[in-house]
């Protein structure tokens, strides 16, 4: 016994060096890819001229890095850490459909239920659509509306109830199931039917059950929740000059926070990139938080499996599930989603084959080149891949590029040259529930126009003929009059940015 003894101690004697050297060469495999990261995203913050952005990365469920880049403001030159606030976006719609899954998981609901079953209320303008649609449609862009229809509703001071009306007013371009076309206003429904099957609201099953289970202590929702979050994020402008970024401060209501609250189910989570992080990983680890089931394996599955794909190439396939996108490429699978609001940006990533998880939050409304130049480089390096630089790939591609193409005005009042005077337009102008009465006055020779169930007025400033415009809450609105032979305005629209065709306002008599 006392030889086995010794001998044992012999070769732990033997192995302890080899062992030592297999721990330091671990440790510093680490290091280099921990050196690499932050290098890079340091690239990536000057060489798209970023304020600042907050980053983590979680690998096999170990913190590697997480840490602030750049400056939360630039005028007060406070440095992003990794529990700076940040909106998310519609990276929020997973949450949304997580909560789903849960009342799914209770029996509640059934993904195939239909939406009118459950809310009487639900209108859509094709009423065989209307009777079809089932609860997975709402999450999955599969309603046949035009992409991103009824977004500017809220600015113009409206509640989520009236713009789940006015979404009931819009003609589809598609049949029901037809396409993806991504939309936000479809997620008050399915937060609808959250709050009435539940007892509470969207806001407090979010605290109850995914911020507190999860830790996620920065979480908040909508823009009461953002102005009341320490160590915030301040919001950039962000738009393509001749060789460089153009970055300008948003200030005051230009911040969109009223949309923000309406369009909460969609995109009105605010949270650090730590927290951000750990909704990564319990997607990664299947809905299981500190050790308990939230989610079941089952509905996480549902969650995480393609229902359309929304590109395809010889590179590549993605597809769109619950509010998850899932690229299959040549090298590997990643799931992610992007988020946008007015001045944030986010981009939340897991990868379950590869034990890995990113979360990045940007204080500037970027394009998607920074966002997903980091996630590529980082899931390159945990691969063995040689070093790519996808930042400068992108940055070129995207200083070259050109602006997109607009949607149609869905206005039915023509563009005339003729300028009216400005009393011609003066007046109160009358619209069917859910819009409401608008007022146009003269004041001091300015024009303003009230409109929305908010009551705000605001600046109506000429643009050219009978085209005028507003800003409100963070959005450009052009409106057209139609002028009579008298030289009087007898009705205006609106143009609402996405196609919609809602009708005018027409002149009190």
């Amino acid at each position: 016994m006392r030889r086995l003894l010794t001998l044992a101690a012999l070769l732990l004697a033997c192995l302890a060096p080899l062992m030592a050297q297999g721990q330091t060469t671990e440790a510093s495999e680490r290091d280099a890819i921990y050196d690499n990261i932050d290098s890079y995203a340091r690239k990536v913050l000057r060489q798209w001229s970023i304020p600042g952005f907050a980053l983590e990365v979680v690998k096999n469920g170990e913190v590697v890095l997480a840490k602030g880049y750049g400056v939360r403001d630039r005028i007060d030159k406070v440095p992003v850490d990794a529990n700076t606030v940040f909106q998310i976006g519609s990276v929020s719609k997973s949450f949304t459909a997580a909560l789903m899954a849960m009342m799914v998981d209770e029996g509640k609901v059934r993904w195939d239920d239909k939406v009118k079953d459950i809310l009487p209320e639900f209108t859509l303008y094709d009423k065989e659509m209307e009777a079809e649609a089932e609860v997975r449609d709402l999450m999955t862009h599969k309603l046949g509306l035009r992409s991103q229809v009824g977004t500017y509703f809220p600015n113009v001071g409206y509640t989520r109830d009236d713009v789940m009306k006015m979404m009931g007013l819009v003609e589809p371009v598609y049949g029901l199931r037809e396409a993806v076309t991504y939309n936000n206003m479809a997620f008050l429904w399915a937060m609808k039917i959250i709050e009435n099957l539940s007892g509470m609201s969207w806001e407090e099953n979010l605290r109850i059950r995914i911020f507190e289970p999860l830790g996620m202590t920065s979480a908040s929702c909508n823009g009461e929740g953002f102005l009341a979050s320490e160590n915030v994020a301040a919001q950039y402008d962000y738009s393509r000059g001749r060789d460089s970024a153009r970055v300008s401060l948003i200030r005051g209501d230009g911040r969109a926070l009223h949309w923000l609250g309406v369009v909460g189910p969609a995109g009105g989570i605010n949270c650090s990139v730590s927290d951000l992080a750990r909704w990564a990983e319990f997607h990664r680890k299947m809905g299981i938080a500190d050790g308990a089931r939230i989610i079941s394996d089952r509905q996480m599955e549902y969650l995480h499996s393609g229902r359309s794909i929304t590109s395809q190439t010889p590179e590549k396939i993605t597809l769109y599930g619950h509010c998850w996108y899932i690229e299959q490429n040549n090298r590997y699978r990643v799931y992610y989603h992007t988020g946008t609001t007015w001045g944030h940006t986010a981009l939340c990533v897991f990868m379950p084959e590869q034990g890995l998880s990113i979360a990045i939050l940007f204080n500037a409304e970027v394009p998607n080149g920074p966002r997903f130049a980091l996630m590529r480089r980082i899931i390159d390096l945990y691969r063995g891949e040689p070093d790519r630089d996808y930042s400068t790939e992108e940055f070129r591609k995207w200083i070259k590029g050109s602006g997109g193409s607009s949607a149609p005005s869905g206005l039915t009042i023509p563009y005339t040259k003729t300028v009216p005077a400005s009393s011609a337009l003066t007046g109160r102008y009358t619209k069917e529930a859910p819009f409401g009465d608008a007022v146009v006055s003269l004041e001091k020779g300015n024009l303003y126009i009230k409109v929305g169930t908010k009551g705000w007025k605001h600046r109506l400033v000429h643009a050219e003929g009978n085209r005028y415009r507003f800003n409100s809450d963070g959005h450009n609105y052009p409106v057209q009059f139609r002028i009579g032979p008298d030289g009087k305005a007898s009705e205006f629209e609106i143009n609402w940015g996405n196609g919609e065709k809602l009708g005018p306002w027409k002149k009190a008599q």
